[in-house]
């Protein structure tokens, strides 16, 4: 009964060490793309938390952060209030902040939004297939994040959660561009 036990925790600490985390995805962490090497993000629009619709394209001319994130996620709740922090550091004429609800339930997914007091608008993806067509971000990578130039393009990726003020220095290194 002990080596049941020692094996079932065993288990559990490696599916939480796996929340974030892809088989095969490469490493976790930060990637900044040079700017003559970036490539074009896709159009992530959809059904937003709460009612109405958003885009990534609502951010033109600006630099977009899209954090990739869901309710059951324990790393994506612990990094919501360094993004809350980043948040209100932004120029909202500047910078426009996006989620995007990967894989939830619409009651799971606001009361987490109102539990971690998150600001900003999240897109609905209930079954994955919108974080699945960003560009260098394995399918199931959460949390994630992805900070897009004003042009559309790519410029940072964070794979696993954000530390510290890595999303506004790199915000605000992206927005210093152009």
């Amino acid at each position: 009964m002990k080596r049941l036990g020692a094996v079932l925790c065993i288990m559990a600490v490696f599916a939480l060490a796996a929340c974030g985390r892809t088989p095969g995805a490469g490493a976790v962490g930060i990637t900044r793309i040079a700017s003559a090497d970036r490539e074009a993000m896709p159009v992530i629009s959809g059904q937003l938390l709460g009612g109405g619709t958003g885009s990534i394209a609502d951010g033109a001319g600006r630099v977009v952060v899209l954090n990739n994130w869901a309710s059951w996620c324990e790393p994506c709740r612990e990094e919501i209030p360094l993004l809350v922090d980043a948040y209100a550091a932004a120029d909202p004429d500047d910078i426009l902040f996006l989620g995007l609800n990967v894989s939830d339930e619409a009651a799971a997914a606001s009361g987490f939004v109102e539990a971690t007091g998150m600001p900003y608008s999240s897109i609905v993806d209930t079954d994955g297939a919108m974080l699945a067509t960003i560009p260098g971000v394995p399918a199931k990578a959460l949390p994630s994040t992805v900070i897009i130039d004003r042009e559309g393009r790519i410029a940072a990726r964070i794979i696993g959660p954000v530390r510290g003020g890595e999303v506004a220095e790199i915000t605000a290194e992206v927005a210093r561009e152009s």
